[in-house]
Parts: structure tokens; sequence; C-alpha cells
């Protein structure tokens, strides 16, 4: 294991063994207590299963660190931008809607919608609306930071909503001792799948394929 710059501070880095590259990355994960989106990989060693499982097998070996962009928060300037490119999306949309600033953190800059046609974006269209400012501001003005769209408690209520069904399809997996793949998901939501069953010693959670279509998949841990 890598150990860390200061006693106190996490771990940034750290490597770990399995019998396949999947358990050395859930190890990983677990030793960094951090989940997928958190973390780059990198595959030291895919291991050997060697004859019949035993003459000359070698373990997989990776390497976990944690992506330090998330722990830096967008600047002032960066808040700046961010607001005045969602504005004039909602401007350009001819809605009784404008965005304010609810919160500031990781590379996030939180907005709520509000005004008399704001709950006209909760549910999908606010998505939508956000993955395509994200695109237009990660392209022309900042690489670095992302854009969070609310409206009311809409976000509250669909983190709720996708810890329940987390729990429910990881009862199925382990029932069922098959993986399975759920729909397409943006980042934050993600994440509430993968902290929800982080703990979980019957499943453990990644997520594979590139956005928008990048997914989370849920498997049983082998025995």
């Amino acid at each position: 294991m890598v150990q860390s710059m200061t006693e106190n501070a996490p771990e940034q880095s750290v490597e770990a063994t399995g019998r396949t590259v999947e358990e050395a990355k859930e190890k990983a994960l677990k030793m960094l207590q951090a989940t997928d989106e958190q973390v780059e990989w990198e595959i030291l060693d895919e291991g050997s299963r060697g004859i019949f499982g035993v003459l000359g097998f070698t373990p997989a070996r990776v390497r976990a660190t944690r992506k330090t962009a998330l722990k830096q928060a967008p600047s002032e300037e960066s808040e700046r931008k961010v607001m005045a490119v969602v504005n004039a999306a909602l401007r350009a949309s001819g809605l009784a809607v404008k965005a304010i600033k609810r919160d500031s953190y990781d590379c996030y800059v939180e907005l709520e919608l509000v005004g008399r046609d704001a709950q006209r974006f909760a549910g999908p269209q606010l998505d939508a609306l956000q993955y395509i400012l994200n695109i237009i501001i990660n392209k022309r003005y900042d690489k670095t930071t992302r854009v969070l769209l609310d409206v009311g408690d809409y976000r509250k209520q669909r983190a709720e909503k996708l810890r329940r069904m987390a729990l429910e399809v990881a009862k199925q997996v382990k029932e069922r001792g098959e993986e399975a793949v759920l729909d397409p998901l943006n980042a934050i939501e993600r994440r509430v799948i993968h902290q929800t069953l982080m703990n979980d010693p019957d499943v453990y959670t990644y997520s594979e394929g590139e956005e928008p279509e990048r997914r989370v998949v849920i498997s049983p841990r082998k025995p």
C-alpha cells in the first residue's frame, strides 16, 4: 500500500491484489473508502489462473488513486461563468425561470431553478438540460467545473428512490447469483448507488460504458 502524505490524512493511492482484476478493484475501493467514480485505475498485473487454477497462479494487482480534482471547489470566476451560461439558456427558453446559487463543493456548482415555470424541469428534462449545459461549459469555458441543477426537493427525492432501487436490485442479485446492469445514470446518481451498497458484504458495484450511457453494474461477490 502507498502511504499517505501525513499520518492523519486519508490514503490517496493504494495497491490491492485479488483472484481477478474485479476482486482487486473491490479491495482497493474498500481500502480507500471511495467509490469507482472517485478513483483512477492502473492495472499493474492482470494475473494468471495457472494450471487447474493452482499451479502457476498469480494474483491480479491494481493501483487506485483518488481523483484530486474532485477536492477543488470551483473559483468565483468559474461560478460566475456557470451562472451566466445557465441563465442565458433559461432566458432563451422563453420560460419564467432562472437559476440561483445553492452551494459550491468538490467540482460542482449547485444551482436551483426558481420561478413560475421551474417545476416544468423537474424530471428527465432537468438531467437533459444539465447534460447539455455541462458540455457547453466544459468545451467553451471550464473543463474542471460541473453544474448540478435542482428544482425544489427533486434531487433529494430522486436520491431516495435510487437508494431503494439499489437495495432491491442487490437483493435480486444475491438471490440469483447474477450481476445486474442498471439504466444509464449521471455521475451524481451513480455515486448514490455506489455509496448505498459500498458496505454490503454480498455484492459490489462498478461503472462501465461512456457518458451519457455510463451504467452501474451490481455484481455478487464470489465465495
